[in-house]
């Protein structure tokens, strides 16, 4: 099994508005800039290149209070936000935006695990016939697809030419899932999110700030989604 690209350095400590906030700081062997990520139900992580110090590591995050600040706050008002896209609904599961019955299912899916199983089963095949057919309209080739649960990105795409998505895409309407894949096919010509990159996904998926702004918008409820609703548990 090979080495995870992430190792853990000491988590530093800031003081806003009178909490002592955590910030847990991972150094990364792929890394090439310092990168903040937060959610609702997810600490405070800042991701480094291996070469970068202790100290500038503090002075990044000193230069970034008012950032983590209003961030934290917007991530506080999302996490208590009531459920508006019903994902808890028992006796469903849910593909493209739309409920499906879960007595449709292969009778085998009686259980959490199984169901989870089934949706990363779908979801791969849902993201193959998207990613072969916009690969081939766009001329692009990919090495491979992963199907991951990843809490801080929707997909990714490797130096290597992997693409990796989370399942929890299968739940969000199909043209939103579209985006994402279209997105990461886009950085196999782009690997940056430069102006150039952008310039490539306006060719490549006009009018994809719409399905941007729905996963912004939406995004937390596909995060906190748990098969085990479908059962009623």
């Amino acid at each position: 099994m090979a080495a995870s690209p992430l190792r853990d350095r000491p988590p530093r400590r800031l003081a806003l508005g009178g909490a002592d906030v955590a910030v847990r700081v991972r150094e990364s062997r792929r890394a090439t800039t310092l990168r903040l990520s937060v959610g609702p139900r997810r600490p405070l992580e800042l991701v480094v290149p291996r070469h970068v110090r202790d100290a500038e590591v503090d002075r990044f995050l000193a230069s970034k209070r008012d950032w983590i600040a209003g961030k934290l706050a917007l991530m506080r008002e999302l996490a208590e936000r009531p459920s508006r896209l019903g994902l808890e609904r028992a006796g469903v599961v849910w593909v493209g935006g739309e409920p499906l019955p879960l007595a449709s299912l292969d009778g085998r899916v009686t259980d959490a695990a199984a169901l989870d199983r089934w949706y990363r089963r779908a979801a791969r095949r849902q993201i193959a016939e998207v990613a072969g057919r916009e690969a081939a309209r766009l001329g692009l080739e990919y090495a491979a697809i992963t199907i991951r649960d990843q809490r801080t990105r929707w997909g990714s795409c490797s130096r290597r030419g992997t693409l990796s998505f989370s399942w929890r895409l299968l739940l969000a309407p199909a043209e939103v899932l579209e985006y994402v894949v279209v997105h990461e096919l886009c950085h196999l010509r782009e690997p940056n999110h430069s102006q150039a990159f952008w310039r490539v996904l306006d060719a490549a998926r006009p009018g994809w700030q719409a399905q941007a702004r729905w996963l912004r918008e939406y995004g937390q409820e596909l995060h906190d989604y748990r098969p085990a609703a479908a059962l009623g548990r």
